[in-house]
């Protein structure tokens, strides 16, 4: 190869990426729903859980303004392995999603049954806890995105 073609094929390709880049757009409501609730019910899977229930099946665009919407999903189950101790429970969830994405996760107050799962990436946001002894619970948004 030509010390002409070595220096050609590098530019070209790093323009192309960066084009890709700029073009780049937000997914839709049902995108990111769609997502979400993968990412869900995955989590609750690689946390061993059991009787899973959806409590909120999501599928709408619900309006949060600017011509944006959002969508919902929600499950609830039992857990199915350990002793069924709230914080712990909580821990085998986030270990769960850690296993499905990446997540930023924060404190919801000092409750350690209780965590926010935030994702940029993929424009959704959760809500993992252990309410009581043995029950595991996920409910998730998307961001306010346009439907395009």
């Amino acid at each position: 190869m030509t010390l002409r073609l070595r220096l050609i094929v590098p530019i070209t390709l790093a323009a192309g990426l960066m084009m890709s880049a700029c073009t780049e757009s937000e997914p839709t409501p049902a995108e990111a729903g769609q997502v979400l609730k993968r990412h869900i019910d995955q989590t609750m899977k690689n946390a061993f859980a059991v009787d899973v229930e959806i409590t909120d099946p999501g599928g709408k665009d619900v309006p949060c303004g600017s011509d944006r919407y959002r969508r919902t999903y929600a499950v609830k189950a039992k857990a199915g392995v350990g002793s069924g101790n709230p914080e712990m429970v909580t821990l085998a969830l986030i270990g769960g999603l850690h296993e499905v994405a990446r997540y930023e996760l924060h404190d919801v107050g000092t409750d350690l049954t209780k965590r926010e799962a935030v994702s940029r990436q993929y424009h959704t946001r959760m809500l993992i806890s252990s309410p009581s002894k043995g029950n595991m619970v996920i409910e998730g948004e998307t961001d306010c995105l346009p439907l395009q």
